[in-house]
């Protein structure tokens, strides 16, 4: 029965991987396969791929429970092939109430726990997208993507306006999901049980807002349109059902004071804007529990402490002038501290207010800090006398070079820790070795540096994707037995005779399973590019089981003179 359903599966791996998914798990005897391919309803021999692949799609979906189907349905809205951000979609979820509270649980937890249960099931596909290899965006394939349109047009469950359609459009009075894009304009006859308004690339706006009385999920995405916003927050704080509001790219110079009477506000996104400081009716968001402002213009103000559900919180800058290191030790619900450009320590006072208020974070599971400048001090160690880092922490991404962090950052300390990106000097690969739950390592450094042994047998036992910038040594049988992906860097030089050196890795064919390799191939002065390239490639392609190889190229001073941009 399994070679049967494999042959109608015809071959494609969307439907052999999406019915395997549905299988997983299930214990079932020779009479219940039998009954199970029936049921797909394969029909005759006749039938083609594309019709096969069909059933066995909506068979999957309606295995799925209730609150999946729905979650998978609101995927429709996007378009083909693009890329969805994980997080954003996970609070809109949680803002239109598909996902069920569970006691002791936060929201965005099991929210998280829905789409991994959609990716593990092949209804979505995950995108490693940033540079820790989290998973940070998924996609959903075409054919799947055009079964959840058919189905959310059939139950009412959202309306897709594109630009294929007249410049105009009538809503009907029961649409309770919209979502438009490259669009004109808009006429509604009635707005009044429309839940979610998701706008995307319109140059011109919609009615008022006054007219989305039960609106609970509000997204304004301009692109790279020059969108009319004369008028377009007005009303805003006439929507008090709202949860999430969605500004990304929205060319406005400040958000309503009113802003402050949506009490029931969970998330609030104001990426790509030009918003200087946040009105105080923020600090009166009780329930905020996202606020994403990672621009550079946009100051976090003194009050942010009062923020005390926040949860996600994704700033560009901070320094101790507004006072937040002190205030940052109030957000004891907060999980996720993004400060995506630096954190500028230029006092005594801030370098202690800051080990402080990250010690008194106990639910803070993921830290990353682009960059810690500490104006006035040579022994930048100092920054982390007193600092312990919380023992729930599972991912951290910092760049600096105290080596008081790295002593801070060891196995005991920090149990759970999965992802660790960080600029090191010397660093000491026994050490990170014995991370037992490290998924992800990146190691910064000035200059090219070489490891004589990339860890002892046993060393990283979980470990998927090691990137450095330093030239590797020996991989030893046993270490990284898990590995997938590494990243790291080579310089090419030429001997006596001209000839440019040969590259050894001939240990990488102790990873069993290696699937990709990048090499930032650095060249010195005078070495032939497309000759390092081909030396690169052979030392790849002589290991028994090659990996695919992406090469890149670092530009030093002499390079760029040949080569200007």
């Amino acid at each position: 029965m399994v070679d049967k359903i494999l042959h109608k599966c015809c071959g494609v791996p969307l439907a052999i991987i999406t019915i395997g998914s549905v299988l997983i798990g299930k214990l079932v005897d020779m009479e219940e396969w039998s009954k199970l391919y029936s049921s797909i309803g394969f029909g005759n021999e006749e039938n083609n791929v594309v019709e096969n692949t069909r059933k066995i799609l909506l068979f999957s979906y309606y295995d799925l429970p209730l609150h999946l189907r729905t979650c998978l349905l609101y995927l429709s809205q996007y378009r083909e092939d693009v890329l969805i951000e994980k997080d954003s979609l996970l609070w809109r979820w949680v803002a239109e109430g598909f996902v069920y509270e569970e006691q002791g649980i936060g929201l965005y937890d099991i929210a998280e726990r829905y789409f991994n249960d959609l990716i593990n099931r092949s209804m979505i596909q995950p995108i490693g997208f940033s540079h820790d290899g989290i998973i940070s965006h998924c996609r959903v394939h075409d054919m799947v993507l055009d079964m959840t349109r058919l189905l959310a047009k059939e139950e009412n469950f959202i309306t897709l306006l594109d630009g294929n359609e007249q410049n105009t459009y009538p809503i009907c009075s029961n649409a309770h999901r919209l979502a438009i894009r490259d669009k004109k304009g808009l006429i509604d006859t009635c707005m009044t049980h429309l839940r979610s308004f998701n706008a995307i690339r319109c140059d011109k706006f919609w009615p008022s807002l006054s007219s989305f009385q039960a609106l609970r999920v509000l997204v304004l995405d301009a692109g790279n349109c020059n969108m009319d916003n004369t008028n377009h927050l007005e009303h805003l704080g006439k929507l008090i059902h709202l949860r999430y509001l969605g500004l990304r790219g929205v060319d406005t110079l400040e958000l309503p004071k009113e802003i402050g009477n949506l009490k029931k506000l969970q998330a609030l996104d104001l990426r790509g804007h030009r918003i200087q400081e946040l009105p105080h009716g923020v600090g009166q968001l009780s329930h905020l529990k996202l606020l994403r402002a990672d621009t550079t213009q946009t100051r976090i103000p003194d009050w942010i402490g009062n923020l005390t559900s926040l949860e996600e919180l994704w700033m560009s800058e901070a320094d101790e002038s507004s006072n937040f290191v002190k205030e940052l030790g109030k957000l004891m619900e907060l999980r996720k501290l993004c400060i995506t450009k630096k954190l500028c320590l230029t006092s005594t006072s801030a370098v202690e207010a800051w080990a402080k208020s990250v010690t008194k974070l106990l639910k803070i599971q993921f830290i990353r800090i682009g960059w810690v400048e500490l104006n006035g001090y040579d022994d930048s160690t100092y920054c982390w006398e007193g600092f312990i880092p919380p023992r729930q922490l599972r991912a951290l991404h910092i760049s600096c070079k105290p080596l008081g962090l790295i002593a801070r950052i060891n196995p005991m300390l920090l149990p759970n820790l999965s992802h660790l990106s960080v600029h090191v000097d010397s660093p000491d690969l026994e050490t990170f070795g014995r991370f037992l739950e490290l998924v992800t390592l990146r190691l910064d450094m000035d200059g090219i540096q070489h490891h004589d042994v990339m860890g002892r047998q046993g060393a990283f036992p979980k470990l998927r994707v090691f990137k450095t910038q330093a030239t590797p040594g020996l991989f030893l049988e046993g270490s990284m037995p898990s590995l997938e992906s590494l990243h790291f860097r080579v310089e090419a030089r030429t001997s006596e005779d001209g000839k440019v050196d040969h590259f050894d890795f001939h240990s990488l064919r102790n990873l069993p399973l290696l699937q990709e390799v990048t090499v930032d191939i650095w060249l010195a002065p005078g070495v032939d590019l497309n000759k390092a390239m081909q030396m690169v490639k052979r030392a790849i392609e002589i290991l028994p089981n090659p990996p695919i190889l992406h090469m890149k190229i670092t530009k030093s001073a002499w390079l760029d003179e040949l080569f200007p941009c």
